[in-house]
């Protein structure tokens, strides 16, 4: 408790009913979290009848690397300590005869998810029910009826043609993951939350478990997560949430700030502790911070950041000709910081939209300045990484069609589309999964004997493989001997041509492989078995990358939450970037004034990832059609402190005009002529 101030002490120190801590950013809300948590268990609470969940694979990572220096690896392991989606993992797993599921099942991410929406619209456009929609428009709906809790039958109907379609779609979708064994990232919520309402016996078995509910990030939270909370909350009531209603950014992905800002009506007798010293940001920056979202909606919890570290530089406000000069500016600034000691990786270059960082990554390649990209490609979305785990998949689970569509013609092995038309029809006819139907592939007719033979021998493969797994073969070999079976580096090879691109893709396997084998040596509660990493792979995305070094951080603001930086520059403030446009203009979308206060929340989440330094940065003019177009500033820059401001610029250097591009060139050709012949 040594060096915690007195709203700190206050959080940690409540016992009994729901608490609602309102923890601002930087204001150490994962020190109150772990010394709460410490707190229970040192009077006597066991660490298996606390749930702490938080919103980030990281952030529980963290949490747990924190009560092991305050309680012991031991203690520390027992917790219940989860995202929301690995919870829904375990429960599942626990509860999967009362769900209906099989011992084995996978989880589909997002591209296999639209691969199945894919397939439902292709038969819907085929008996003429639905024209040609966005398959990734329909899946968004679904996706957020899940959040809402809605299961088919509850979706309401709508005279919205892709509303209507989704929900036609939305049955069949469900249909589809469970004959394949499969399920969504919202499943692992929805499941369980339709479970625990309907079984009695199950609701009270882990009402029962846990003694205390501890949620991180609770402004996050989609009304069917508050819903699994509320569900898992016994007669006791001891239910601690922390959350920031000021950084509730991702309600494009279900999140409601409504949970937090009514949390005292869902809990009835809610103490509110507010925490709002930070031990971040200097005081300019956090002068700008509160006059930015004071500025927003009318509906918040009230609070003030205050500084605990000093004034501070003033906030830099930087205009440019246009993007270009944008960009120099901020590489220029970069280098500067940089000459003066600051570690590249100590500084971020913030923005909207992925769009606006190529001029940005143009500059600092152009000027030799190490960057690293946020939220670019992801490593299990790139090609080569999803057809290696496809093979992994089907391996564990023959009924995932989805894997099997992926791999049965990759590498090229004869098995062309009219075989698989074949093989679709067969499966159709006889009521069998695609699987069933390649399993059957010798007696279908129509298909080749080359093709059938090609079949039996990937199907062989995957089944001895799994026979593999279950006698408990190491993984990183099962998997190793399917890459060199398919001679996958030979693959990639020549989808390169021999150039240096295959030998890149193929380091990507053998990352894959380096993770498998760290996985399999860890010492953990958890047997080790080919489905909890593919869990894994699925929930916890990328691992970590042993070969990136040090640089500049270029980051979306959402990608940024959670992260600081000791400078930061938040590029194109201006009307149509922040807000973006499809927040503001009624033609873009069907978006409200609630999508222009999340993101002036999103400015504000900007703003407080500085620590000593922030740069706000915008261009005045853009081409459009070949026009100059000038840019209005952002809405958000208005009402900020002045005294805590400073206009700043860089000194540019100014075009040559026609004149002096013609006189170097002259001086070139003089230069030439008066050299020696060789």
């Amino acid at each position: 408790m040594a060096g915690l101030n007195a709203a700190q002490k206050a959080a940690v120190d409540h016992r009994q009913g729901p608490l609602l801590i309102l923890a601002g950013a930087g204001s150490g809300k994962t020190r109150v979290l772990t010394q709460r948590i410490a707190a229970l268990i040192g009077e006597g609470v066991k660490p298996e009848a606390i749930l702490a969940v938080s919103f980030t694979n990281k952030a529980a990572d963290e949490m747990h690397e924190r009560m092991v220096s305050l309680i012991g690896k031991k203690k520390a392991d027992a917790l219940f300590l989860s995202t929301f989606h690995s919870f829904g993992v375990r429960f599942v797993k626990e509860e999967k005869e009362a769900l209906g599921l099989g011992s084995r099942f996978v989880i589909f991410d997002q591209g296999d998810s639209l691969g199945v929406v894919k397939e439902v619209l292709r038969q819907l456009r085929e008996s003429g029910a639905a024209r040609k929609l966005d398959p990734m428009a329909i899946l968004a709906r679904i996706s957020k009826w899940k959040n809402e809790g809605r299961l088919p039958d509850d979706v309401p109907e709508s005279d919205f043609e892709y509303d209507d379609v989704a929900r036609e779609t939305y049955p069949e979708y469900v249909a589809r993951l469970r004959a394949m064994r499969a399920l969504d990232f919202d499943d692992l919520v929805l499941l369980p939350v339709k479970l625990l309402r309907e079984n009695d016996a199950v609701r009270e078995k882990w009402r029962q478990r846990f003694r205390h509910v501890l949620v991180d990030e609770f402004q996050d939270t989609s009304k069917v997560q508050l819903e699994l909370v509320k569900q898992l909350v016994n007669e006791l009531g001891n239910v601690c949430v922390v959350g920031d209603d000021d950084q509730s950014i991702y309600g494009w992905r279900g999140a409601e700030v409504g949970n937090i800002l009514d949390f005292d009506k869902h809990f009835k007798g809610t103490q509110v502790v507010k925490l709002e010293d930070n031990y971040r940001s200097r005081a300019a920056i956090l002068a700008v911070a509160n006059a930015a979202i004071a500025l927003g909606a009318q509906r918040r919890h009230g609070k003030v950041l205050r500084a605990a570290r000093g004034p501070g530089d003033r906030v830099r406000m930087c205009v440019t000709v246009d993007a270009t000069a944008e960009s120099k500016l901020v590489v220029g600034e970069l280098r500067q910081l940089a000459s003066e000691g600051r570690p590249y990786d100590d500084m971020a270059v913030l923005y909207r939209s992925n769009l606006q960082a190529r001029l940005i990554e143009e500059e600092l390649r152009a000027q030799n300045v190490p960057y690293r990209l946020y939220g670019g490609t992801q490593f299990f979305d790139r090609k080569e990484v999803k057809d290696a785990a496809a093979y992994l998949r089907a391996v564990l689970n023959p009924f995932d069609d989805i894997s099997l569509r992926r791999i049965i013609n990759y590498p090229a092995r004869g098995v062309g589309a009219k075989t698989v038309e074949r093989l679709d029809a067969h499966a159709e006819e006889k009521g069998l999964s695609f699987g069933q139907a390649l399993e059957q592939a010798a007696h279908v007719d129509g298909v080749p004997d080359a093709s059938r033979a090609a079949i039996a021998k990937l199907m062989g493969l995957l089944s001895e493989c799994r026979e593999a797994t279950e006698r408990g073969s190491k993984l990183t070999g099962i998997a190793r001997r399917i890459f060199d079976t398919i001679d996958l580096r030979a693959e990639l090879s020549a989808a390169a041509d021999g150039g240096p691109q295959g030998a890149l893709r193929y380091g990507n396997i053998e990352h894959l492989l380096r993770w498998l084998e760290r996985y399999e040596g860890e010492d953990g509660r958890e047997k080790r078995s080919l489905q909890t990493f593919l869990e894994r792979v699925t929930l916890r995305g990328d691992p970590e990358d042993d070969s990136a070094g040090p640089g500049v951080v270029l980051s979306t603001l959402h990608g940024a939450k959670g992260l600081e930086f000791g400078v930061v520059f938040l590029i194109g403030c201006v009307e149509g970037q922040l807000p973006h446009s499809r927040t503001t203009d009624p033609k873009v979308t069907e978006a409200n004034t609630t999508d222009v206060e999340e993101e002036r929340r999103l400015f504000y989440v900007g703003v407080t990832r500085a620590r000593d330094r922030l740069y706000l940065t915008r261009p005045e003019n853009k081409l459009f059609r070949g026009e100059p177009v000038k840019l209005a500033p952002s809405r958000f820059l208005d009402g900020l402190p002045e005294d805590e401001l400073e206009s700043y610029t860089r000194k540019e250097v100014e075009p040559m005009d026609f004149n002096e591009i013609a006189e170097l060139g002259r001086a070139f050709l003089e230069q030439r002529k008066a050299r020696p012949p060789v």
